[in-house]
Formats: C-alpha cells, structure tokens, sequence
C-alpha cells in the first residue's frame, strides 16, 4: 500500500500534520524554476520560511543559514556542511537542525585515518559530509532542475528519525525526500505548487 501522498499547493494554504519536516527551500537567487519567481523581497522570503512548522530540517547555503534562517525559525540546534565537487564557486551547503537534535552516531562514516588499527574503521558520523550533488549522468536525475541527492536524505533520516513516522516536505520538487523516506518505510507527505514537479515526484514513488 502506498505511504506517502503528493499534494499540489502551497503548503501554507494546508493543515499540515505533525511529523518531521526535511526541505530544500527556493533560495531566493533568481534561480530558474517554472511559474515561480525565485526573488521575493527579503521580508516575503522571511515570512515564506518562517511557516515552515518545526521539527524541521533544511537545506541551504551558508550565508542564508547564518543570516535569514534564523530571523525566520528561531534558534538552530545543529549544522551539518554538505560538501561536494563542482564547477561553481559554491561548493557546499547547510544542513541545519530547528527544534530538534540529531543523532550524529547513529550515522557511521569512514576513520580519518584508516591505516591505524587501533581504531573502529568506522565512527560517527562528522559535522561535515561529502556527497557528490545529482549530476545529468546520474541514474537518479530527473527533470526537475535543482535536485538533491538521495543520499542526503537518507543521512538525515538515519541521524533524525521521524516524529510520528512521518516525513514531510514543503517544497516537494521532485520527491527525493519522500522517495527515501518511503524506502525507509516512513509514511511521507509532499507539498509542491507546481503541477509538472508533482508529477514527476509521483513517478518517482511508482517506479
């Protein structure tokens, strides 16, 4: 039986469960997503993310993490640094905790230092993880523009189990969250207020 639903509309316009929220936000940079204007005056922007409800866990660039983030939800519990390769100047974002604490040791990732024997190969996990970003080869990729690795999302739910088993995203995309959450064998809700984005997310969760 499937357990996760797809919901076409903002999600400030729906009464939204409680459970645990993991979002990649628009990051209000002119970025180019159909029949959405990705630059909202900085108090829309605020007022956009502050009605993200809590537990929550987003993704974002450094500078938006430290400056509007927390104008917008409060005081954070954690930052995790997602690092990866590319041909940009930005070559790592935020993974940052609000109104909830993760796990780090719950998550394994390899000893710094595997020549040494008298340590476990594997501790726990880093304040930093290296994950390369969704590339147009990748068997993952689909048409959706901005898109964040599954990995990712299966990191933060291994260090952040949901509340009420359910796992909910404000800003859907292309259902990468609830797609990992759905094979963690979570219940999952997605909101997106584009009707292409949903689609293909739901074709994503049948495969």
């Amino acid at each position: 039986m499937e357990n996760y639903k797809i919901i076409n509309k903002d999600f400030r316009d729906c009464k939204i469960p409680q459970g645990l929220v993991i979002t990649d936000p628009p990051y209000n940079q002119n970025y180019h997503y159909n029949n959405y204007k990705d630059k909202l005056a900085i108090n829309l922007y605020i007022n956009l993310l502050a009605k993200i409800p809590r537990p929550c866990v987003v993704i974002h660039y450094p500078e938006e993490t430290i400056n509007i983030l927390p104008k917008a939800l409060g005081e954070v519990s954690e930052v995790i640094t997602w690092v990866y390769n590319s041909n940009t100047g930005k070559q790592s974002r935020c993974i940052s905790f609000w109104g909830c604490k993760p796990k780090l040791s719950l998550l394994k990732q390899p000893y710094k230092n595997p020549t040494d024997k008298r340590v476990n190969p594997f501790v726990r996990s880093y304040d930093w993880w290296e994950v390369n970003q969704v590339k147009n080869v990748s068997k993952e990729k689909t048409a959706h523009p901005c898109q964040i690795p599954e990995k990712i999302i299966k990191n933060i739910l291994t260090v952040m189990p949901p509340l009420n088993n359910l796992v909910i995203d404000t800003f859907c995309g292309s259902g990468t969250t609830l797609k990992v959450a759905t094979e963690m064998g979570y219940d999952s809700i997605g909101y997106e207020i584009l009707e292409e984005y949903c689609l293909i997310a739901e074709s994503r969760l049948k495969t």
